[in-house]
């Protein structure tokens, strides 16, 4: 049995002492536990977290292995549980004054956006703007008005001109916040002058100041500076669990929805997790490399069906059509899948990959500029 060592430490001080006190172990390839002290640990543990979401926490970190026997990556995997209470949803309710810590690219990246003084008005369509330019076994390729699509569901008849033509969306900064979070939270960027550090696997640290917390953390700030209020969820979802990365985050977003109401947009961030490493998707904007985003919507799919698909490619599509206009290139095409990666929990929900393993850090925290100005064009005062 592989066992899930549980500390639930509310400061940063208890997580170092478990840090020294653990870092033999990690140094092991692998540890012995008595059959005893897997019982006396687990009710210990249970006791200590008695409450349902650690519970289920837990639950998706203990599986059947043989001899038991511990392995170094076990012991990582349980870093997400240690940390647990480190990792708070951190909730900004009002916009703190980071004006002067405005980088010149991304004032660079807002200057861009405050001289786009057109009107927003999203494009109604009929059927013969709906170019399909290829439809094969495995995926329909589509162009909507400059749109790029590439649709990789078993649904080939998305009715993608209700969508267009439905009522256009739009958010209030007095009531309408954000929600973030990170199902992959370990996917990283290749090293650069400014961020060096070592990876935990290929492209991968569980360090959050070079993963996905790093991006959605920079994601919310920029909200924040745009005086949209933001829930950035902090907690890790990946870390040693990768195939249990979507039943726990479900249960982060879950937790955020039920306790506050007013979330009206929830996002996933992501980087694009392709095979070649050293993918870097970019765009030069006014002489600055970019990251490039993708949207992922799942659509849902026999028996897990997902009520907000249409809501939520309009949100999608009209991110996109801003983007297109405003910087062009930043958005690869959208791709959607028979899949549901929480979106079927709240509607305006999408995944967005900030560039891949092969970008820096730098060119993805960039990319969260020019979206959270995408963003705040749909925002009201």
């Amino acid at each position: 049995m592989k066992v899930a060592i549980t500390f639930f430490g509310k400061k940063r001080e208890k997580n170092k002492n478990l840090k020294d006190k653990y870092i033999n172990l990690i140094n092991q390839k692998t540890i012995n536990i008595d059959k005893y002290q897997v019982i006396i640990i687990l009710v210990v543990g249970i006791v200590i977290a008695f409450n349902s979401n650690n519970m289920l926490y837990l639950a998706t970190n203990i599986c059947n292995i043989n001899f038991f026997k511990v392995s170094k990556e076990d012991i990582i995997s349980l870093n997400g549980i240690a940390n647990k209470n480190n990792y708070k949803f951190s909730i900004v309710e009002e916009k703190e004054d980071v004006k002067e810590n405005i980088s010149d690219d991304m004032l660079a990246m807002d200057k861009i956006a405050e001289e786009y003084n057109e009107q927003m008005v999203f494009n109604n369509i009929s059927k013969s703007d709906i170019n399909i330019v290829a439809d094969v076994s495995t995926y329909q390729k589509l162009n909507i008005c400059g749109i790029d699509i590439t649709n990789y569901s078993t649904n080939r008849n998305i009715d993608f001109e209700s969508i267009f033509n439905s009522e256009d969306i739009f958010f209030n900064k007095q009531v309408d916040k954000v929600a973030l979070y990170t199902t992959h939270t370990s996917e990283s960027y290749a090293n650069s002058q400014n961020y060096k550090f070592e990876y935990t696997s290929p492209r991968r640290s569980v360090d959050g100041n070079y993963n996905m917390l790093a991006i959605s953390s920079t994601l919310s700030e920029n909200l924040n500076s745009k005086n949209i209020k933001t829930i950035n969820s902090l907690t890790p979802h990946d870390y040693g669990e990768y195939n249990s990365a979507y039943t726990n985050s479900r249960m982060t977003l879950a937790t955020l929805l039920e306790e506050n109401e007013d979330i009206a947009i929830s996002i996933d961030v992501h980087r694009d997790a392709i095979e070649d490493l050293e993918f870097a998707p970019k765009v030069n904007i006014k002489g600055y490399d970019v990251a490039a985003i993708m949207l992922v919507m799942g659509i849902g799919y026999e028996g897990q069906e997902n009520p907000y698909y249409m809501r939520n490619l309009k949100l999608a599509l009209e991110l996109q059509e801003l983007g297109n206009k405003i910087y062009p290139g930043l958005f690869r095409p959208m791709i959607i899948r028979n899949s549901i990666y929480n979106q079927d929990l709240k509607a305006n929900s999408f995944l967005v990959e900030v560039g891949a393993s092969g970008n820096t850090i730098e060119e993805a925290k960039l990319a969260t500029r020019c979206l959270a100005n995408l963003l705040n064009i749909l925002y009201k005062d």
